[in-house]
């Protein structure tokens, strides 16, 4: 079977669309595509199947999908930032009862009707939208024209009629406000590096703190992503690509234009190109982000077009992921997505990065200076507490976690390290700690409240944590479920756990990501206790997928010296035990059969995710 790239194409990291229906290529020429780059590998008996419809549908990848000629145009303008003729509005094209709105671009007719990121278009003209169609065929017309939306907005259908007229897409936006420097950046396309460039070049001089918007972006294409995203890191490798076969591609960087901090915004329509964007800000410590857990899409596309594969003709092409995709220091955000170093609601979200874009003060009385993720950020203490502004700066303060520290001013230089209920205390703010009453003395007390600062964990309904109980094998799932953001599993695996329970979507989503597995007789024993080294293989399990360096880890056998270190563990847990110790994250003092307790739990998945760069340090 030919090669028929003959070099490592430009990847998409564009969200998702639907498998649309294909026609003009061959099915032979298609199945051979999808047998050459097709990341996951198709099953031969996918490959027998006797339509294109079906062999996609089979691989169920929202990602992998033919394009016409009209619906590849569609989707470089959606990339590229060119002026259409329809709402102004960008629309995720995988069907969910309806085609999710990311996007409402500026002064656009779909902003002036009311349009809201996060809508579902259910229908176009009382014409129901199908989940086989691109939903800007119906949407895009001439200009003068009318159409009304049927909008599901959380399960309220509200009606939009709306006049047609040409939108500019503008990729790249930027403007001064105070001491930041905003840019709002909407998807990653061949102009996006440039756009930044101008955009630093032109506010630098006045800026303290760039802001950089992604709360819209879905995407795009990875080298923008990486020049984009070098301008302030400077780092010389952007990102890795693994292939099917675990070879890894590193995409370069270019120099930094700045080298002030970053403070990236996000949401849960932050995507693929803007998961690796604050990636890199991560991996590099220039800055962090603020406001919601990502998409979670860490895969990366090839487009095949006639310019670079013989079997596309009359404009067609076709979209194949090829590749799963990593940050410079090794983590994934497939699935997982990036986690915010703040999380922070999304009404809060540009107010309290606003506020961390005060300069540092000539003098230090009045002012906060917090010290996070190798970033220092100041506040003024009076702007902060205003009426305006004492809601998004209480929400900041209850979302710092414990590696942050925090410091009244006074004087002229005078710093006195203080704590965030302090600081509310003293500004009258009704504040709502993320921290427990009882692990103050616990060994893991870092790591339980680093975890609740994220809400990964609770407690019970005493406020408590209850660090010294043992944690059932249901519990321990629902836990590490949280920490990844896992979907609930379609079908439980196990006799014993039924769909409906409180554990049961967490459970079917770790066995369906092969984190974890049942007994011979088909039973998972939800409701008991889970020992130390079975929480210790999920964790390997996890960070094999989860990194760069945990999939490395993995596929080096147990060496004879490393045998005697981890003899009392079972055979099976042997390599799982040196993988996490490898990780630093083999803690907590129990014998392998020891019953695992909430604390040893916490405090392992903490390290971990920590040490994967999963939470950003």
């Amino acid at each position: 079977m030919k090669k028929l790239l003959s070099s490592l194409l430009a990847l998409c990291l564009t969200l998702s669309l639907a498998a649309l229906p294909a026609s003009a290529l061959e099915l032979d020429e298609a199945k051979e595509l999808l047998a050459v780059h097709y990341v996951e590998g198709v099953p031969p008996e996918v490959l027998e199947l006797d339509s294109l419809d079906a062999v996609l549908e089979a691989i169920n990848d929202p990602y992998t999908y033919y394009m016409t000629a009209e619906q590849y145009q569609s989707f470089n303008q959606s990339v590229n930032g060119q002026t259409v003729v329809g709402v102004g509005a960008t629309v995720e094209t995988a069907y969910d009862g309806g085609y999710r709105i990311m996007s409402v671009l500026p002064d656009s007719p779909a902003l002036e009707a009311g349009i809201q990121a996060g809508d579902i278009i259910v229908a176009v003209d009382g014409t129901t939208l199908p989940p086989d169609i691109d939903p800007r065929g119906p949407v895009v017309g001439e200009e003068g024209t009318q159409l009304t939306l049927t909008i599901n907005r959380s399960g309220q259908l509200l009606e939009f009629t709306i006049t047609r007229r040409a939108v500019n897409i503008p990729i790249v936006t930027y403007e001064q406000a105070g001491s930041a420097g905003v840019i709002d950046c909407i998807s990653f396309g061949l102009t996006t590096p440039m756009d930044m460039m101008e955009a630093i070049e032109e506010m630098n001089q006045d800026t303290a703190v760039w802001v950089v918007d992604l709360r819209s972006n879905p995407g795009g294409d990875s080298s923008a992503t990486a020049a984009a995203a070098g301008l302030f890191t400077g780092g010389k490798i952007m990102l890795y690509f693994r292939d099917g076969a675990g070879d890894y591609y590193a995409e370069p960087g270019i120099p930094a234009v700045t080298d002030k901090p970053v403070i990236v915004l996000t949401s849960e329509h932050s995507a693929s190109g803007s998961e690796l964007f604050a990636g890199d800000i991560r991996a590099y410590e220039a800055g962090i982000a603020l406001g919601q857990r990502t998409f979670g899409k860490g895969t990366a596309q090839i487009v095949l077009e006639a310019r670079n594969c013989e079997y596309m003709v009359n404009g067609e092409a076709m979209k194949i992921t090829a590749y799963r995709f990593f940050a410079p220091d090794g983590a994934t955000n497939h699935i997982v997505g990036v986690l915010p170093t703040l999380l922070i609601s999304p009404k809060n979200t540009e107010q309290a990065a606003l506020l961390l874009a005060y300069p540092e003060p000539a003098r230090a009385q009045n002012a906060l200076k917090l010290e996070l993720a190798g970033q220092t950020f100041y506040l003024d203490l009076k702007e902060a507490s205003s009426a305006e502004h004492r809601v998004a700066f209480t929400e900041l303060l209850e979302a710092l976690p414990p590696s942050a520290k925090l410091y009244q001013g006074s004087g002229e230089r005078t710093w006195t390290e203080t704590t965030p209920d302090q600081v509310a205390e003293d500004r009258g703010l009704k504040f709502s700690p993320r921290t427990f009453p009882d692990t103050a003395d616990s060994e893991f007390d870092r790591e339980i409240n680093t975890l609740a600062s994220y809400f990964i964990t609770d407690g019970y309904e005493d406020g408590g944590f209850h660090p010294e109980d043992t944690i059932t094998r249901a519990q321990f799932a629902v836990l590490v479920a949280s920490a990844l953001d896992l979907p609930a599993g379609k079908n439980s695996q196990f006799s014993d756990v039924t769909a409906d329970s409180w554990y049961g979507g967490a459970v079917s989503a770790l066995a369906d990501m092969g984190f974890l597995s049942g007994r011979d007789d088909g039973t998972f024993g939800p409701n008991e206790t889970i020992c130390y080294q079975e929480m210790v293989t999920v964790l390997s399990k996890v960070a094999a997928w989860a990194s760069i360096d945990g999939y490395s880890l993995e596929q080096e056998p147990l060496l004879l010296e490393e045998a005697v270190v981890y003899r009392d563990f079972a055979t099976w847990a042997q390599i799982p035990a040196r993988n996490l110790d490898v990780l630093e994250a083999l803690v907590g003092g129990l014998a392998p059969t020891d019953p695992g307790t909430r604390e040893v739990a916490a405090g392992m998945l903490c390290r971990l995710m920590e040490n994967i760069c999963l939470i950003w340090n």
